[in-house]
């Protein structure tokens, strides 16, 4: 049995230029694969882009046949789909494209595996190609080769965002207010509706509305068809996303206060009295009403002026062993869609899912536990768009 098994971690220094066809796809991907084999082994590729093939009576021949050599001996051969650039939308379609072609071979020919290339591939891309089993390669050196006979297993990493996506000022992450809104919008609401609607449901303008939602699509994470509206999001891990880059410990400000009678006392005090200035509840407090995980030993209260608060409800400021977090948010989003529980303000439970998810100590625990419920619970939470 040939074998190799090889992964690499660093990423290429450069991109180069940006492939302008499909045919240089295949040969920069193909340039990729060679670049990260051992010595004794070369890349074939045959290709012949679109058309019928007759040898195999598919009705469209493979992009290209890609063959892994080893001291000029064929070890493994590859089906290829080539795309130039592969929305999220269009990669189900892709993968059903490569399975027909790699079952439609003729009767004398080894089974061949499945490839998928293309310009850029988003991590979420890569994800869902090696759970189906499906190889890969991008021209900025994403691959990843996988066979059990021959035992062959090759990866490499490439550009974790698009080098070559179109002008403007491409989002990169879910971090800034206007992220906080329009993840917050689409979280909250059920699509579809357009990138607009989107704006005004966020209070973001439409530029940063069409950047994130790019954003979005080329990580696999939202479906939108071209010039169409926004049709299906995938909210869960959206919501992990802005979680880690957004962290609430790193956008508010924050000061830690004793609550000495406990977390009880400080939901009776906020129920009896108004205060003086906006607050929201979020962390494990604001689970309570949906999917209490455990008894609560944190409470998280974003406020408008957390010291007049502090002073309201009668909380000590401490160094180490608080209970209660004020935290004074730079968006103001943590005030939208709230609710009332037990005569408390409590924050949307998209919005406490993220607290808990990027929180310390169990509150990861707590966040899973809570998005377990948001999933199971739609219609308990989730908006329905109305125009």
């Amino acid at each position: 049995m040939a074998g190799v098994q090889r992964t690499l971690n660093l990423p290429p220094e450069g991109y180069g230029s940006e492939p302008k066809s499909e045919a240089d796809v295949l040969l920069t991907a193909a340039a990729r694969i060679q670049a990260a084999l051992p010595t004794g082994w070369t890349v074939q590729a045959k290709t012949q882009v679109g058309g019928l093939d007759s040898s195999t009576n598919a009705s469209r021949r493979p992009d290209s046949r890609l063959s892994l050599m080893r001291e000029g001996q064929t070890v493994l051969t590859y089906v290829v789909e080539a795309k130039r650039a592969l929305a999220s939308n269009n990669l189900l379609p892709a993968i059903n494209q490569l399975l027909a072609l790699q079952g439609a071979r003729s009767a004398n020919s080894a089974r061949m595996q499945p490839m998928l290339v293309a310009r850029y591939l988003s991590l979420q891309q890569q994800r869902v190609l090696q759970e189906r089993g499906i190889a890969y390669a991008d021209a900025t050196g994403n691959l990843y080769l996988t066979s059990d006979d021959p035992l062959i297993l090759l990866s490499d990493r490439g550009a974790s965002a698009d080098p070559w996506r179109g002008p403007g000022r491409p989002t990169t992450s879910l971090k800034g207010l206007p992220a906080a809104r329009l993840v917050r919008a689409l979280v909250d609401f059920a699509p579809p509706y357009s990138v607009a609607d989107l704006a005004d449901l966020a209070g973001a303008s439409l530029g940063a509305a069409y950047r994130l939602s790019d954003y979005l699509v080329s990580e696999g994470l939202l479906t939108r068809g071209e010039r169409g509206p926004i049709s299906d999001v995938d909210w869960p891990e959206v919501l992990r996303r802005w979680s880690q880059d957004a962290r609430y410990l790193d956008t508010s400000t924050t000061r830690g206060f004793l609550e000495p009678r406990g977390l009880d006392s400080l939901v009776e005090k906020l129920g009896k009295q108004t205060p003086s200035r906006g607050y929201a509840v979020s962390g494990s407090i604001a689970t309570q009403p949906y999917a209490s995980y455990a008894e609560a030993r944190l409470g998280l209260i974003y406020a408008d002026d957390p010291p007049r608060l502090a002073s309201d409800l009668g909380l000590r400021p401490v160094e180490a062993g608080a209970n209660v977090i004020l935290a004074a948010p730079r968006s103001p989003v943590v005030f939208e869609r709230t609710s009332t529980w037990r005569g408390i303000t409590i924050v949307a439970p998209s919005q406490a899912v993220a607290d808990l998810l990027g929180g310390p100590g169990r509150n990861p625990a707590e966040g899973d536990y809570l998005l377990d419920w948001m999933k199971e619970n739609p219609d308990a939470w989730r908006r329905q768009f109305d125009r």
